[in-house]
């Protein structure tokens, strides 16, 4: 498929900035005609892009995407489950506004691309929606029972009757309910997608390539080895890896990943050609604001936040039985 018939999006504020930047470094890197379009969650996110005038990315003012169904039910939602609720009305906006196109792939803003990503979106083949699961290692399995067999960090949909159909189901479920909490089967935009095997069955594809939205759970059940530049997983290429929990403290400054051990060979071929990256970002950033400065969670609100999402991410349903009890 071609180029002009793709478009990747992404969505971040100032908090993400640094993780987007490298997201888009790294997706251009591997495919350099691939278009990017930016969702600017505030005013500073969208000036600094628009004045670094990256090829390939499209910012879009948070204001031309937000509708009066989401603006109707902000203030019923934190910011996290706020920006949550977002996330299927962003790929159906792309598609509204390039009729062209043919697939818009979504993508975490802490994804970072290591070998080119059209592998990855050839899988879905002549299909309508691609996703992927979580892969949790044996003995984590139990997991999905509180975060969702499915991860959403790299989704691609195709503009036909079924991909369209999702989008605007999912849209419509994370509109009425989109809550950091486990609620009948329910849990932020995610656990949504556990319907998708039944209801578009002969129209999805779940991709089988491990190189695809690896990540802290699952990472340290693959061998990880670098063969001419290029990261391996087993024997399959490392595409994207996500992030998770990653922080950045300072311009020299990470915490990488809390409750998961990482042996050398995933610091070494993973984390740290990631960390030199963020901090080539850093430094073209202030390039463009002087006054630019990383700012990490400082208030309680933040903090406790932070501490929920990891002790329901390593204990999974008996956190939620606790936070029950606790309730009742």
């Amino acid at each position: 498929m071609k180029n002009d018939e793709i478009i990747f999006c992404t969505y971040f504020d100032i908090n993400f900035l640094l993780k987007g930047l490298a997201l888009r470094s790294s997706l251009i890197k591997h495919n350099p005609n691939a278009k990017l379009w930016v969702l600017a969650f505030d005013k500073y996110t969208e000036e600094i892009l628009n004045k670094m005038k990256l090829k390939g990315v499209t910012v879009v003012p948070f204001s031309d995407f937000e509708d009066k169904d989401l603006k109707a039910i902000k203030h019923t939602r934190s910011r996290v489950e706020y920006i949550w609720t977002c996330t299927p009305s962003w790929p159906l906006y792309v598609f509204n506004q390039n009729p062209s196109t043919k697939l818009v792939v979504y993508l975490d803003g802490d994804l970072y691309f290591y070998s080119s990503s059209t592998l990855a979106v050839n899988e879905i083949k002549d299909k309508s929606i691609l996703a992927v699961e979580h892969r949790f290692p044996k003995g984590r399995e139990h997991l999905s029972k509180s975060a969702g067999r499915f991860n959403v960090a790299f989704n691609v949909f195709r503009k036909d009757e079924i991909g369209i159909k999702c989008l605007k189901r999912w849209r419509e479920q994370c509109i009425d309910w989109c809550y950091w909490k486990l609620e009948d089967g329910k849990l932020g935009d995610q656990m949504y997608l556990d319907e998708w095997p039944k209801l578009y069955k002969d129209n999805l594809i779940i991709s089988k390539n491990i190189g695809v939205d690896a990540a802290p759970w699952n990472i340290f059940q693959y061998k990880v080895s670098n063969k001419n530049e290029n990261v391996f997983l087993n024997n399959e290429k490392l595409i994207c890896y996500h992030f998770h929990q990653f922080q950045i403290l300072g311009p020299d400054h990470f915490s990488r990943v809390l409750g998961y051990t990482l042996s050398s060979d995933i610091v070494n071929n993973i984390y740290k050609p990631y960390e030199e990256e963020l901090r080539k970002q850093y430094a073209i950033v202030k390039k463009y604001d002087t006054n630019f400065e990383i700012k990490p969670p400082q208030n309680n609100e933040n903090k406790t936040q932070m501490l929920r999402q990891r002790l329901a991410k390593y204990f999974g349903p008996f956190y939620w039985k606790i936070k029950g009890w606790l309730r009742n």
